[in-house]
């Protein structure tokens, strides 16, 4: 198991998964939107961005072994695969059991959870002979539950999907019924809109990603604006604002809940947000509205845009082409001879470059590409449409720049050249590299780099 590439895509999505938000975040924050359901809609497409962004975007491929163009069938350069040269690190294996501990822990609450929700309803009374208020919200909504009373609960939960449950606390019985409708009113809600499945799977995303802030943030602006949007529907429907609040405040009363798997009437730290939101009613024109929710999914295809071409995922494999990439790694085990592999594969544009070399010594780092413009397609060359590859050997100095080029190898169609040697030579001198390391110091390198010039 390669583990310094699995902690190496951990770190670029964990910040593809932070751009993202920031940018979504700051966009929503600008356009002002205060309608709870388009609130609760935005948060849960940019949660779906960040979850599908890996299945989205290109990966970086590295594999075995490395093909060359159409010209070069027969020359084929061997490649090791970096699982097989890179020495683990133990810090990277330190910090991947960490977050798979944290995982265990978050299913093991996840599961307890589960068993004392299901605990509470079962030792929870069940109200038989449903009073006015409850009969009444079950017409409003038009939805059925089973409902019970609790000496255990604070707060009223709803869970359950095929036989969904709302229990409320024992001092329900106590309340006035204009509270009581509108409290259950707002749970029976949550069971016509199967917000418990949606609360379950935000645990486990919270589960997965506990160790991620941003995801954390994300999941709480959604449940604040599903019990926003809630909240909305059951004043629409009772045509009775001010119970509704002073249910709210009464709620508000009791001790601190005990986190649970299912939405919460009140969760901590929602009450103010709320009730402004209750008491203050902001319209928006349509025009407005469709406006903004363009400009923020605008916002978030570009940022996750962004954030893939920025932070690269890689993965085994072959190499992809279509976009500027770069990998190196160090060390052969055994050998005394570590082996420096650097790949790239540029984006679209006649051709595709990859590279590999070897340094003497021991105890050696690859030197990492910084800026590596792409050698010219020259107008002759695309004329005659010469395809094929150039290989050349480049001396890397202790500053990370390109102290020599020298073509060692060219396998052209047609057997012509049209200045294209010449341009990978000019090219190449350019590059920018992060210089190799022995012992720690900088120290010169060479490597020999692949360039591929495709047609198609």
């Amino acid at each position: 198991m390669n583990y310094s590439l699995w902690f190496g895509d951990l770190a670029a999505y964990s910040l593809q998964i932070a751009a993202l938000v920031l940018a979504g975040t700051l966009a929503w924050g600008l356009l002002r939107v205060k309608q709870a359901r388009l609130t609760l809609g935005f948060w849960q497409v940019l949660l779906a961005a960040c979850l599908l962004l890996p299945l989205l975007e290109p990966w970086v491929r590295i594999g075995t072994s490395l093909t060359g163009s159409p010209g070069m069938s027969k020359t084929r350069t061997s490649m090791p695969d970096p699982g097989t040269i890179v020495p683990p690190s133990p810090h990277y294996k330190w910090v991947l059991l960490v977050l798979a501990v944290g995982i265990g822990l978050g299913l093991l609450r996840l599961v307890l959870g589960l068993w004392r929700l299901a605990d509470y309803r079962r030792t929870a009374r069940w109200i038989e002979d449903l009073p006015g208020p409850l009969r009444e919200a079950q017409a409003l909504v038009g939805a059925e539950s089973a409902f019970f009373l609790s000496g255990r609960l604070e707060v009223p939960v709803t869970f359950g999907w095929r036989s969904p449950a709302v229990s409320f606390p024992a001092r329900f019985e106590e309340m006035e019924e204009s509270h009581q409708r509108a409290i259950a009113c707002h749970e029976l809600l949550h069971v016509a809109r199967r917000d418990w499945l949606q609360n379950l799977v935000e645990e486990m995303v919270l589960t997965v990603f506990w160790f991620h802030p941003a995801v954390w943030w994300v999941v709480r602006n959604i449940r604040l604006s599903r019990e926003q949007a809630v909240d909305r529907e059951v004043v629409k429907l009772t045509g009775a604002r001010q119970p509704y609040l002073q249910a709210l405040l009464e709620i508000a009363k009791a001790p601190r809940a005990l986190t649970l798997p299912a939405p919460l009437f009140l969760a901590e730290g929602q009450l103010a947000r709320r009730v402004a939101a209750l008491v203050k009613e902001v319209r928006m024109s349509r025009p407005r509205l469709v406006g903004s929710l363009a400009i923020a999914v605008a916002v978030i295809v570009g940022a996750g845009w962004w954030a893939a071409e920025t932070f690269w995922l890689i993965a085994p494999g072959e190499p992809a082409v279509g976009r500027l990439e770069a990998y190196t790694s160090a060390g052969s085990p055994g050998s005394g001879v570590p082996y420096i592999f650097v790949l790239c594969c540029l984006k679209p544009g006649g051709h595709d470059i990859f590279g590999a070399g070897l340094i003497e010594g021991d105890q050696m780092k690859g030197p990492v590409p910084l800026s590596m413009p792409p050698p010219p397609y020259t107008p002759q060359a695309k004329k005659d449409k010469v395809q094929g590859a150039i290989i050349a050997e480049v001396n890397v100095d202790a500053s990370g720049n390109v102290a020599g080029v020298k073509v060692t190898a060219v396998s052209l169609t047609h057997n012509l050249v049209d200045g294209l040697d010449q341009g990978v030579i000019d090219t190449v001198r350019t590059w920018k590299f992060k210089p190799a390391t022995r012992k720690g110091k900088p120290a010169p390198a060479t490597v020999h780099v692949q360039v591929n010039f495709n047609l198609s």
